[in-house]
């Protein structure tokens, strides 16, 4: 028997409102419960409450050479993860702290990335993908899918 897993693609342009809520797109929402934090790039990452809890069992078995960079990464990833549900009609309320980090106010794009899905200003979003589209083109001879 083969399990599906809940797989996030694609591309949403949307508006943060007054009250620094998003509109989740069906194909973005899996349950009620979110865990927001820094993304690896610069964006915000939303998991789904049990895909955050596959991913903090990755991060256990991360082993970087120099441990105290380990131990930063591990309290900055976790110190700033929130617990976020969508309300009834839909809708996630992006804590503050994201909101400054990532400069989002108006125009945001969410971009689904296998098991998250990323929350990106829509200009940092544009000058990301142009750059990445750059490399796509440099390294795709060396892609077979």
């Amino acid at each position: 028997m083969v399990t599906m897993k809940k797989v996030f693609i694609g591309i949403s342009y949307l508006t943060l409102d007054k009250k620094g809520r998003i509109f989740l797109p069906q194909k973005f929402r899996f349950k009620k419960k979110y865990v927001l934090t820094y993304g690896i790039d610069n964006c915000v990452a939303i998991y789904p409450y049990q895909e955050w809890l596959k991913t903090t069992k990755k991060i256990e078995n991360i082993s970087l050479k120099d441990k105290s960079y380990q131990r930063i990464f591990n309290r900055i990833f976790f110190a700033q993860a929130e617990i976020v549900e969508l309300d009834n009609q839909g809708r996630l309320l992006i804590p503050k702290k994201f909101k400054d980090k990532y400069s989002l106010s108006n125009e945001v794009v969410l971009v689904g990335n296998r098991n998250k899905v990323e929350l990106w200003s829509k200009e940092e979003w544009e000058k990301y993908y142009k750059n990445a589209e750059k490399i796509l083109n440099q390294i795709k001879s060396q892609i077979e899918i």
